[in-house]
């Protein structure tokens, strides 16, 4: 599974909360006193009533003496059991079904149980259709049983463990095609009804189990002997192409790697319409989310090849080898996020793979920072769905990266493969890994296991780089400056340096078992430079201490693509002359990756002297579109700049080829105040666009305007029947202009309107905004909606905690931030003097912190330089 939204409430905590919040119990496997060996499910759906009916029959056997067997089934009214065809007594709680037996099973007896039922299903399998708001919402009739909703929609042992092989039989209208696991055996149409009959031969998990019906567009493919098949909305079939054109590039990638050809009959990729994730991985058959469709032009700047390799990963990690529950989900889904990297590598390039890689490893620190830090292997929680985060899928992948780096990618792969052979079929732990990789390297990996999964947090590294001329030495001090009072260990690990004198190369291992490390090391001559972790490798926060130029040269000259834009972040936290003529160079060397280059325009934008203003406006029609789109995106750090208000204005009324610069420059006109933003940016809100991300954006350079006119804006835009991603936007926007505008209360009404609102995103989106809107009138929705969402649910239980413990509004935050950037403007422009004077250059201008000083003086503050912070 990859989910869409997986990022939690941006609560504003300075320190990060608990994982486990009130209520939450210890869960633990559930007892498996039968066994599911085989499940037939027959459904009648309706879609003008949004009702199935159907039987479910699953065969069982008796692992010990049982006279009763009980079902997972939520909302299912059973209106008949039958054991081995004879009707039998039960009971129905609304969550189990009881089904009394006839007669006792002795151990390794089996029985049929039929259970016959209706539902009006509000989770597991979902009707959609068109309708006021919507009214081109194609009809379609899907299923997403993970974690545990499978219950929702067919009775079941609703366990990862209980593994069976299956049967869909499904009926619907006759204009309409289905989906399902395995192989289509039968398909039959009688009059205005349909019906087809899918087996799946091999077993499989009941979350696993799926069903789409809907009209589609179909194409085909092979992938050696495996058939493929795409489905797809009908008119879309460039578009899905575009999508998985390489899929039987990523199948053989993925077999040689793990040594296990594709495990099943066949694989096909549907894309559906308001699916509740960005992908599912069913067995056989993954089910995706049809916003991730895309045409060319999108294509400059997105692909959906990681959502696309995530979910065939898991065709071998998570249903070929499945966890045994939930606390060791990471072993399905940090294996799928692993394999978006790997297949990076191996699609493109090394230097994709490691910023991929990295954007993985932001996104994990960034929830430690913002939420919590804890095990990987967790037990304590509300929800299974709870799990479903930074840790489990990013930290979960960089885990088995750490491992790859500990044992050489020869040993890993060996690994990898005793693993996947000795777990086919079967059910998995965390220690199975780790017996695994033992049993393949010689190494016992155990310390890894206990220092990255089993407890929390993670290396935080301060790293002090310098040479001792008089001793012909290098002195690296190393120090883990991480808390560990809340279980966080001192970690061991491995760490390498490259040190480059006369322009060779040495590289260096320093092994890292103390809290605090000195190491020296030889080194005859002045080094030119000295990248410490040059490929980002360690599964923890780096920060390096080393002389300016080291890093300029670097920039220049190292190998490494993630040492390159290393080193292009620390020269914005210089911002010396020097420094920024690095960056400009940087920025505009087409032969460097562009991601280092993006990280130089970000930079610049950091530094705001009129030297790093002058290198972005030089670079503003750049070629790549994602340099483009960073350089955009740092210009709008130049609040109330008109000439960079006039570049941005003309960018956006003259569009650009990429949807997603046109969007930054939307978001950046409001970022700079332009005075006349908001009618350019209530037009641009009404552009189509891929994912409406150029709507989104001008909502958000709305909110940045902090324009009180903008608030009637944002709340129109919020409606059901705008388009979905620019609603959640408009949700944010909302959120940060109430304040200004003086009209927290409508806020606060219109989030309680919208945590009801039909589509499950915006009500995220509003717990997301809540601790941003900051008003406590918005507890009482927040604690008295009834979510169906087991993740709305966590996100609203996390904005009340918020909320409740007095989370920073908006405008003082961002009143904060105003007066931060004062400071830093006035330290450059220091900084600068200086500089300039020791090279005998002329001062620079200081035009920028004139009007830093109007501002402050506006707000009635003192201004910034007099403060002490």
């Amino acid at each position: 599974m990859r989910c869409c939204h997986r990022h939690a409430p941006a609560a504003g905590l300075s320190d990060p909360h608990p994982f486990s919040l009130p209520g939450a119990t210890e869960h633990y496997a559930a007892p498996r006193p039968v066994r599911a060996e085989h499940v037939r499910i027959e459904l009648d759906l309706d879609f003008g009533q949004r009702t199935l009916t159907g039987t479910c029959t699953t065969r069982v056997s008796a692992v010990r003496a049982v006279s009763t067997v009980s079902f997972d089934a939520v909302d299912l009214d059973i209106t008949e059991a039958r054991v081995d065809g004879r009707v039998v007594p039960f009971s129905n709680s609304g969550s189990h079904v009881r089904v009394e037996l006839p007669r006792a099973l002795e151990t390794g007896q089996a029985c049929d149980i039929a259970l016959s039922y209706r539902a009006r299903p509000r989770r597991g399998l979902y009707f959609w259709g068109p309708d006021a708001g919507y009214p081109d919402r194609p009809l379609q009739a899907w299923t997403q049983g993970q974690d545990i909703d499978a219950r929702c929609w067919f009775p079941c042992l609703d366990t990862p463990a209980q593994k069976a092989t299956s049967e869909v039989i499904a009926t619907f209208p006759a204009n309409m095609t289905s989906l399902s696991n395995g192989v289509l055996v039968s398909d039959v149409t009688l009059g205005e009804r349909r019906t087809q009959h899918h087996r799946m031969a091999q077993p499989h998990a009941p979350y696993l189990v799926t069903l789409v019906v809907g009209e589609f567009d179909e194409a085909t493919d092979t992938a050696g002997t495996t058939p493929l098949r795409y489905l797809f909305p009908k008119g879309r079939r460039e578009d899905a192409l575009r999508c998985v054109a390489r899929t039987p590039r990523m199948i053989a990638a993925f077999e040689a790697l793990t040594g296990e050809p594709y495990p099943w009959s066949g694989y096909a990729q549907v894309f559906v319409t308001e699916f509740i994730l960005g992908g599912m991985e069913h067995t056989t058959a993954t089910t995706m989310v049809d916003t991730v469709l895309h045409d060319a032009r999108a294509h400059l700047d997105f692909t959906a090849e990681p959502l696309v390799s995530h979910e065939l990963a898991h065709q071998w990690f998570g249903d070929l080898l499945t966890c045994r529950d939930w606390p060791h989900g990471w072993l399905n889904e940090g294996f799928a996020t692993y394999f978006e990297v790997l297949w990076k590598e191996q699609g493109d390039d090394r230097d994709e793979a490691d910023h991929h890689r990295a954007l993985d490893l932001e996104a994990y620190l960034t929830e430690t920072r913002e939420r919590y830090a804890r095990p990987i292997v967790a037990r304590k929680f509300q929800a299974p769905m709870d799990l479903f985060d930074r840790h489990l899928y990013e930290k979960g992948g960089l885990v088995l990266h750490e491992l790859r780096r500990r044992v050489g990618d020869d040993l890993f792969v060996r690994a990898l493969r005793h693993y996947v052979a000795s777990n086919r079929h079967g059910v998995v732990e965390t220690v199975d890994l780790a017996r695994a990789f033992e049993q393949a390297t010689g190494h016992n990996l155990d310390p890894v296991f206990d220092q990255y999964v089993h407890a929390p947090g993670h290396p935080e590294l301060k790293v002090e780089v310098r040479y001792e001329a008089d001793d012909a030495r290098l002195r690296i001090a190393v120090r883990q400056a991480q808390r560990t009072d809340a279980g966080t260990p001192v970690f061991r690990l491995p760490l390498e340096v490259v040190v480059t004198v006369n322009g060779q190369d040495t590289r260096h291992r320093l092994d890292v078992t103390d809290a605090e490390h000195r190491f020296h090391l030889p080194c005859a001559a002045a080094p030119s430079q000295v990248r410490v972790d040059p490929r980002r490798d360690v599964l923890g926060s780096l920060d390096v201490d080393k002389a300016v130029g080291l890093w300029r040269e670097e920039l220049a000259r190292a190998p490494e693509a993630r040492a390159r834009t290393e080193a292009a972040h620390a020269l914005g936290k210089d911002g010396g002359l020097r420094s920024v003529e690095a960056l400009g160079r940087a920025l505009t060397d087409t032969g460097l990756f562009w991601a280092t280059r993006a990280a130089c325009a970000k930079s610049l934008g950091r530094i705001r002297t009129p030297e790093a203003r002058a290198s972005l406006l030089g670079a503003l029609t750049t070629p790549h579109p994602r340099v483009r789109r960073a350089v955009v995106a740092a210009l709008g750090e130049f609040r109330h700049d008109a000439e960079v208000a006039g570049r941005l204005r003309a960018l956006l009324e003259a569009g650009d080829a990429s949807y997603f610069v046109e969007a930054e420059a939307a978001r950046g006109l409001g970022r700079v105040r332009a005075p006349d933003a908001l009618p350019l940016l209530e037009a641009a809100a009404a552009r189509p666009s891929f994912q409406d991300v150029i709507g989104a954006g001008a909502m958000d350079g709305l909110a940045e305007s902090q324009d009180p006119a903008a608030f009637p804006v944002a709340v129109a835009r919020t409606a059901y029947g705008q388009p979905a991603f620019l609603r959640r936007a408009a949700v944010g926007a909302v959120a940060k202009l109430a304040e200004v505008a003086n009209r927290k209360r409508e806020a606060v009404d219109l989030f309680a309107q919208l945590l009801r609102d039909p589509q499950f995103r915006v009500q995220l989106a509003v717990c997301d905004a809540a601790s941003t809107l900051g008003d406590r009138r918005l507890l009482p929705a927040l604690e008295g909606t009834t979510f169906s969402d087991p993740r709305t649910r966590r996100y609203a239980r996390e904005a009340v905690r918020a909320l409740r413990d007095g989370a920073p509004q908006a405008r003082e935050v961002s009143a904060l931030r105003e007066e931060l950037d004062a400071l830093k403007q006035e330290t450059r422009t220091l900084r600068e003097k200086l500089e300039a004077l020791t090279l005998g250059a002329a001062p620079p201008r200081t035009a920028p912190r004139k009007a830093v000083r109007k501002r402050s003086a506006k707000r009635g503050r003192t201004p910034a330089p007099k403060r002490k912070r």
